[in-house]
């Protein structure tokens, strides 16, 4: 039961760092952005090369998290901003761009999945008859991290104050002179930098390919709707809760229906609190 927990938790803190890059950028814009699968994969494919070439993989690690903000960003730039006030068109931009994302991807690398070393691939950490891997210990520590300092730039800092108050009301938030571009900025800006922790985190567990987010990008969809639409805090407790049914289910049922469990539980969430876990309005960024 501990070794299920401990792989559940390691599934959770994936689920969690990409759902909150979702559920920033809908608290703030009220897009599903499903282009943030193709920004993970942009991110994923920089850090690969790069120690591939030799580099050193903090410096990969650097090279991935800055694509997948830069990337993030420019989707901001050149499509999502032209639909603010146009919510109908956003789903079908945000699918768009992933396909574009990936496809540029699968035209530049390949389709071969690509193995990302790590200097931790031979670690293994073992205490009270459970093991965890260093790669799986490095992404929980790094999920941790990157969430904890996401709390303090929301909480503490000018911007982060912004941000939260154009999700809460965008219209009032204009009449207080808060510049509303550059909140949209900042928020692709966090997301598009989770996306390249995802990536760094996922690529050694898995495959850097380009369509290695697809899966997972549902699973925060499911997430993002399990903690309430625009809770941050919802966001990283629905992503443990989602890891850890996914992980009791493969290991005492059946693992071929390990994606199910979660839906199932979407289900059970929904019936019983249709706000969520965190009960929120639709765009609290908290």
């Amino acid at each position: 039961m501990s070794q299920v927990l401990v792989n559940g938790v390691f599934l959770g803190c994936l689920f969690a760092v990409v759902a909150v890059g979702l559920t920033l950028v809908f608290g703030v814009m009220e897009v599903p952005n499903f282009a943030h699968a193709g920004v993970i994969v942009m991110a994923a494919y920089p850090t690969w090369w790069a120690t591939d070439a030799g580099a050193p993989f903090a410096l990969a690690a650097l090279a991935g998290v800055a694509a997948g903000g830069v990337v993030s960003v420019i989707t901001e730039v050149v499509a999502y901003r032209w639909i603010i006030d146009k919510p109908w068109a956003a789903p079908a931009v945000a699918l768009g761009l992933m396909l574009v994302l990936q496809n540029t991807a699968l035209n530049m690398y390949g389709g071969e999945g690509r193995s990302l070393d790590t200097p931790y691939d031979d670690v293994l950490l073992e205490f009270a008859g459970v093991s965890l891997s260093g790669v799986k210990a490095a992404l929980i520590v790094l999920a941790v991290l990157s969430l904890i300092a996401l709390h303090l730039v929301l909480s503490r800092t000018s911007l982060g104050r912004a941000m939260r108050a154009v999700a809460q009301d965008r219209e009032a938030a204009a009449m207080l002179g808060i510049p509303m571009r550059r909140q949209y900025t900042l928020a692709f800006l966090i997301a598009g930098l989770l996306a390249g922790v995802a990536a760094v985190a996922y690529g050694p567990t898995y495959q850097v390919s380009p369509y290695m987010a697809d899966e997972v990008l549902l699973s925060a969809f499911v997430v993002v709707v399990l903690g309430g639409l625009g809770s941050v805090a919802g966001a990283v407790a629905g992503g443990l809760v989602l890891g850890v049914v996914e992980s009791l289910g493969a290991a005492y049922i059946s693992s071929a229906y390990q994606s199910a469990f979660g839906f199932l539980l979407l289900v059970i969430v929904l019936v019983l609190r249709p706000g969520g876990l965190v009960g929120t309005n639709a765009r609290r960024v908290a």
